[in-house]
């Protein structure tokens, strides 16, 4: 995983938390790169990004994120070369490795 975002302690895995196009992983023929874009409804406000969220709110927003409502949400896409292969959005959803070899 490179330079995960940690947030008290934690690493975050969630899409819309990284950049587009951020890399997480890489292998010697593929990659896995956050994609899209992000609506995210809280306390009354509609944000495109978690950092608008945050910068409205401040940190303590993390405590309260049970109630940020995700209207849109990013992916992770796992590309072979510059083909797409996979899209998922948790770690539940994550492939074995052996399934794409990448």
């Amino acid at each position: 995983m490179n330079q995960p975002i940690i947030i008290e302690e934690k690493a975050v895995f969630k899409p819309d938390f990284y950049a587009e196009n951020y890399t997480i992983a890489q292998g010697k023929y593929g990659r896995i790169c956050a994609k899209g874009h992000s609506i995210i409804n809280y306390q009354g406000n509609t944000f495109e990004s978690v950092d608008m969220l945050i910068s409205k709110h401040g940190q303590v927003a993390f405590e309260d994120f049970d109630n940020w409502e995700f209207v849109e949400e990013m992916e992770w896409v796992i590309y072979r070369k510059a083909d797409w292969i996979f899209s998922f959005s948790t770690l539940l959803e994550l492939p074995k490795a052996s399934k794409y070899r990448c």
